[in-house]
């Protein structure tokens, strides 16, 4: 989510200041730093919620203190332990119904202490997990609570999970799409359940960036500012931004086969050299045996 600070979720921040901030997923702290950044600045409050910290994460809090209460808890069980926030920002287990569950829990929390309904960013409401779940831990879900699974990739224009595709090492759902499949699917359910007036927008690059904002939280202002998400300037940005990360992705995938075709040419030395080795010691082998040969044929008989 941290490649959308900049041009969207920081803009989104400045217009509706919020005072409590919630961030549901914070894996390598990279988009909690400018969080945490923003809360410095402001006097703001970050509730953060990952129940399995990276080192990396551990040592971006370390640099903060007040700016921030830590939950290592699970969404659904740290989303009470905090007071309603003005913004939430989930990012967390990329499945229906952790993601409308977390969306129901949010409304709900917020309604039973009289607050607004916070203005939620979601990740993940395009490819590849719009229309498939995908399960960071399935086993503490229940059966009806998740789809058939496989540690099996994804590939781009395929709804069947492949070997060594895309996030081949995480449980992704067998089939893609159908009823209570994928996070976008989450979150449209949601919208169509729930009585709060809402309007749901969604930015479908960078694996897709969904804003969700309640008729208490809409202003002209913020009106504007994500209307010109779709602008020519905001889009040239994105698509300048895109191509960087295209042409990064191809650099890394260069230096992989470069790295690859290295310990290719050193394997193939090494074989060569344990095949020569080997040709020698059979070589050595057959004259070692016919010394012995012709020794035991030189020594005299002894009668």
């Amino acid at each position: 989510m941290n490649r959308f600070w900049t041009r969207f979720i920081s803009p989104i921040l400045e217009t509706t200041a919020p005072r409590r901030i919630m961030e549901v997923g914070a894996d390598f702290g990279w988009n909690t730093r400018h969080l945490l950044a923003y809360c410095r600045q402001t006097g703001s409050r970050l509730h953060v919620v990952d129940p399995a910290p990276r080192p990396e994460l551990t040592e971006v809090l370390a640099a903060y203190g007040e700016e921030y209460v830590y939950l290592p808890h699970k969404s659904l069980d740290a989303i009470p332990m905090a007071p309603p926030a003005d913004v939430v920002l989930l990012d967390g287990d990329h499945n229906w119904h952790t993601v409308h569950s977390e969306l129901h829990l949010l409304f709900a929390h917020a309604a039973k202490a009289a607050a607004p309904p916070p203005l939620v960013l979601m990740h993940d409401v395009a490819w590849p997990y719009a229309r498939r779940d995908m399960y960071y831990d399935p086993e503490s879900l229940g059966a009806d609570q998740r789809h058939a699974y496989a540690y099996r990739g994804l590939e781009p224009g395929s709804s069947e999970l492949i070997e060594g595709g895309m996030n081949s090492m995480l449980a992704n759902a067998s089939v893609e799409g159908g009823r209570k499949n994928g996070v976008l699917t989450g979150v449209e359910d949601f919208v169509s359940e729930i009585a709060t007036p809402l309007k749901f927008h969604v930015l479908p690059f960078f694996n897709g960036l969904g804003i969700l904002v309640p008729a208490e939280r809409a202003t002209p202002e913020l009106d504007a500012v994500i209307a010109s998400f779709t602008q020519p300037a905001s889009l040239l940005q994105t698509v300048e931004a895109l191509e960087e990360a295209h042409m990064r992705a191809r650099v890394e995938v260069a230096q992989s086969h470069a790295r690859l075709t290295r310990r290719t040419d050193a394997l193939v030395r090494a074989r060569q050299i344990l095949i020569e080795r080997a040709e020698r010691i059979s070589s050595l082998e057959a004259e070692l045996a016919e010394v012995g040969r012709t020794r035991s044929l030189a020594e005299p008989a002894v009668k």
